[in-house]
């Protein structure tokens, strides 16, 4: 009986040899599509993984508190009440913590006839090891 309806199969697929052959086109390229997408996702998985890893595992954001003006909320971190004081007192009270202050702040940069807005980040040396960045030097021709 196995062996009839295999006969039978063979004799459905020579006959119908286009159907069959887009019936297996089919699903070939829809495995493929499948693989391909399961490539892709684990990639992209991997990617972000690297960029919160890069973060540092054991990061603590402190920010300033906001501030109003004129009656308008300005969001937190518009505030500057955190001092290097606050900094020095973290890194005395919590010995395995490696504090390092930060300031944000913006600027007009102007250039001849041209100038932009734009932003000022400055750090302390201590930054680049709590953010676990090394500086690398490249040489300009």
């Amino acid at each position: 009986m196995l062996l009839e309806a295999i006969k039978l199969a063979m004799q459905a697929i020579r006959r119908n040899a286009m159907r069959s052959f887009l019936t297996v086109l089919g699903i070939v390229i829809g495995v493929g599509a499948v693989i391909v997408m399961i490539a892709v996702g684990a990639g992209a998985q991997k990617r972000v993984e690297e960029q919160i890893r890069a973060l540092g595992s054991n990061l603590l954001l402190v920010m300033p508190g906001a501030t109003t003006a004129g009656g308008v909320r300005m969001g937190f971190g518009s505030g500057s009440t955190l001092t290097e004081d606050d900094v020095v007192a973290i890194n005395r009270e919590i010995p395995e913590a490696l504090a390092a202050p930060a300031l944000r702040g913006s600027a007009q940069a102007i250039w001849g006839n041209s100038n932009w807005s734009t932003q000022i980040f400055g750090v302390t040396p201590e930054y680049l090891d709590v953010r676990q960045w090394s500086v690398v030097l490249m040489r300009l021709r």
